[in-house]
């Protein structure tokens, strides 16, 4: 398994984004339940409205194919996004072991 971030930035639609949020966090909630939503959460301001997603999941693939199943996605709520590896080198305990 691998860290990726999924970073959203939402289209300028407020009642939009709050219209399909419930459904948004309901897929949430199930990737989480199943080991591959490790946090999530809104930006912000100021600046434009969007979000941040950590992923562990097995492959850049299955990352897209998150982004590509979220309701957001589908209703139009996503205007721009992007998925990048992340490493994870700071924890509540401090820093790893060298």
């Amino acid at each position: 398994m691998a860290l990726f971030t999924l970073v959203y930035r939402y289209v300028d639609d407020d009642e939009l984004v709050t219209a399909h949020r419930p459904e948004h966090r309901s897929y949430l909630r199930d990737l989480a339940e199943a080991g591959e939503l490790v946090l999530a959460g809104p930006f912000g301001g100021p600046g434009p409205a969007g979000g941040l997603l950590v992923l562990n999941v097995a492959s850049g693939d299955r990352a897209i194919e998150i982004a590509d199943r979220d309701p957001f996605t589908h209703r139009g709520v996503i205007a721009d996004r992007s998925i990048r590896s992340w490493t994870l080198s700071i924890t509540p305990d401090g820093f790893p072991p060298a």
